[in-house]
């Protein structure tokens, strides 16, 4: 993809019309890779490296108590928890009926002791897990083993995504996997709204995080580079765009570099889509 950029830069003075819609047409493939990846369909990377799914939590309602299944309906761990969470990279946290705190296991069901005594777990993700032992910024980040790794406590703290986890001591901002702040903690929170309705605890995929500071929305990257400064009451990641809205309820959209794509001047949302879908229809190919 990179030498179709070159290009596209060496005839940027050629038409420059032309080269835009280029520019949103390749926008929306690099969207699309890193979403789907490259293959003849879609597939998530335990599809590809063939992984057996894990067991999922089961309520035995004769027992009273949690175990886990396996998919085809095999139980795999005898039902023996008060509470049992889904397991994440190949570990899960649950609890005990006499016990306070959340305990680690492994898929066969064995207890990792060194990550008990907390009473607030969050799943693993990226290799690490939230977890705290109560109270206002307590929120520390241990891996697999129950070492922890990032020891300053948060007052809430979301799970990593591509090495970039969103954290709140005072304000949001985000830190990556040696606990350096990447975006400063400044932010109301982190209100990530996708076009297809999904609602996305931090960053995207992608790396990309809508933030919202005194009741306006922007985009920031898990860099810490503000793409989009809050300036918007609506704003929606989109695969090829940022749809936002005026105050005056007008929807428009910006380019992947934050730049002007669409004016502001659309009655809603469903005809901003449809005009970026017109845009992309015109784009032709530079050869």
């Amino acid at each position: 993809m990179q030498p179709l950029r070159t290009g596209l830069d060496l005839r940027r003075a050629d038409d420059p019309k032309l080269i835009a819609r280029t520019e949103v047409a390749l926008d929306a493939v690099f969207a699309r890779m890193a979403r789907d990846g490259v293959g003849p369909y879609p597939r998530s990377s335990d599809e590809i490296r063939q992984v057996q799914p894990p067991p999922k939590p089961v309520f035995d309602e004769e027992l009273g108590r949690w175990g886990y299944d396996r998919p085809e309906g095999t139980r795999t761990i005898p039902a023996r928890f008060a509470t049992a969470q889904p397991f994440h990279e190949g570990l899960a946290w649950v609890r005990r009926p006499e016990a306070q705190t959340w305990e680690l296991i492994n898929e066969s069901g064995t207890r990792i002791d060194a990550a008990s005594g907390y009473r607030s777990v969050g799943p693993f993700a990226d290799g690490l897990a939230w977890v705290s032992r109560g109270g206002v910024g307590t929120w520390v980040a241990i891996d697999a083993a129950g070492t922890v790794l990032i020891g300053t406590g948060f007052d809430d703290a979301r799970p990593f995504r591509r090495g970039v986890a969103a954290v709140r001591r005072g304000g949001w901002g985000a830190v990556d996997r040696t606990g350096r702040i990447v975006l400063p903690l400044r932010y109301a929170g982190f209100v990530t709204e996708l076009a297809d309705g999904r609602h996305i605890d931090g960053f995207t995929d992608e790396g990309l995080a809508v933030v919202e500071v005194d009741g306006r929305r922007g985009v920031v990257d898990r860099n810490g580079a503000v793409i989009v400064p809050p300036a918007h009451p609506t704003l929606i990641i989109h695969p090829v765009a940022f749809l936002f809205t005026t105050t005056a309820g007008g929807w428009g959209a910006l380019d992947r570099r934050g730049r002007l794509l669409v004016e502001p001047v659309q009655p809603g949302r469903v005809e901003l889509v449809e005009e970026l879908e017109r845009l992309l229809a015109d784009t032709e190919p530079v050869l």
